[in-house]
């Protein structure tokens, strides 16, 4: 019986107790930038500079590192465009160094993976390959028969045109699509090695006929990739179009 009435005591207790809310919080906001005043900054904030610092110089280092020198600009557009050339044939070379086992017909990455519209003459930096492509897209590399191929290349034209390396040359007439790798027709049976980033792979783009072919990851960041292969630049960055890779009229 008294054990009765002691959890009956508990019980009212709680039942007594003001009701459980969400804890109040009030945040301080402190601006710090690179012209931070000594003398108004107070004890926080001086202690987020000091620790931040040394952070910040790694990445400024890494960020602004120059790559090459660009002497034309590079231009985004389609069907063809000289900032599209330029990204698909680095990822042709780059796939060529990661499966040198592999004849690659061709790279190719979708339009909207270029995320910036021109990269202007002068220095090229690290920092502008992140704003030009700032997703964690991998390099897969894509075995296709010449019938796929067709297929995902028709997909890529009905899409007004993706950048392309060398490797590849369609053109469109009243007379139907021509596509050629290295000047050879398609063989429709045979089998070729595409260079796409994983999110096409996956069927990204609606790429709906590439899931479910075979495929190798081959665990590398096309950005970083970019970013190696423009650094062996031998010279100033200079991409022309001739309109040779996507000859379309749409």
């Amino acid at each position: 019986m008294r054990n009765l009435i002691y959890i009956a005591f508990v019980l009212l207790g709680f039942g007594c107790r003001a009701p459980l809310t969400a804890p109040k919080v009030q945040p301080h906001f402190y601006t710090i930038t690179d012209q931070q005043d000594n003398k108004e900054a107070g004890p926080q904030v001086q202690k987020m500079l000091e620790t931040i610092a040394p952070y910040k110089a790694q990445l400024d280092a890494k960020m602004n590192r120059q790559l090459a020198i660009v002497e034309t600009p590079l231009k985004k557009g389609q069907p063809e465009s000289t900032l599209g050339n330029w990204a698909a044939d680095l990822l042709a070379r780059a796939a060529e160094a990661a499966y040198p086992e592999r004849n690659i017909a061709f790279a190719t990455m979708n339009q909207g993976g270029i995320r910036v519209s021109e990269i202007g003459t002068g220095p090229l930096i690290v920092s502008e390959i992140y704003e030009l492509m700032p997703f964690d897209n991998e390099l897969v590399l894509m075995t296709l028969t010449g019938k796929e191929l067709q297929e995902f290349v028709s997909h890529i034209v009905n899409n007004g045109g993706w950048p392309v390396s060398d490797g590849l040359s369609v053109n469109e007439n009243q007379d139907g699509l021509t596509i050629r790798i290295g000047d050879q027709a398609v063989n429709p049976v045979a089998t070729y090695s595409v260079a796409v980033p994983d999110y096409v792979a996956g069927g990204g783009s609606d790429t709906s006929m590439l899931p479910g072919k075979t495929r190798d990851d081959s665990g590398l960041l096309i950005r970083d990739l970019l970013i190696e292969y423009a650094g062996k630049a031998t010279g100033p960055i200079n991409v022309k179009t001739e309109g040779k890779r996507m000859n379309i009229k749409r």
